[in-house]
């Protein structure tokens, strides 16, 4: 079974996406999993028209399935 690595982002009134992306290896390294959080809130800012730092980043997990329910992004 793939393992995922999983962080909500939101903002505001903004719809709140939670981002997933496949890990490597059961322990992502501080390197993968710090560049899954920067990629994820990159991508919530630019798709959101605001300023990266602004974004609310929820609680990253590892070693989860692909999230269902609410918004997704793989990326």
């Amino acid at each position: 079974m793939a393992l995922y690595m999983t962080q909500k982002m939101s903002y505001g009134v903004l719809a709140a996406v939670t981002y997933y992306r496949k890990q490597q290896n059961e322990h992502p390294s501080h390197e993968e999993s710090g560049d899954f959080t920067k990629d994820a809130s990159n991508h919530y800012a630019a798709a959101n028209n605001i300023a990266q730092d602004v974004v609310e980043l929820g609680k990253y997990q590892k070693c989860q399935g692909v999230p269902n329910g609410g918004l997704t992004q793989a990326i």
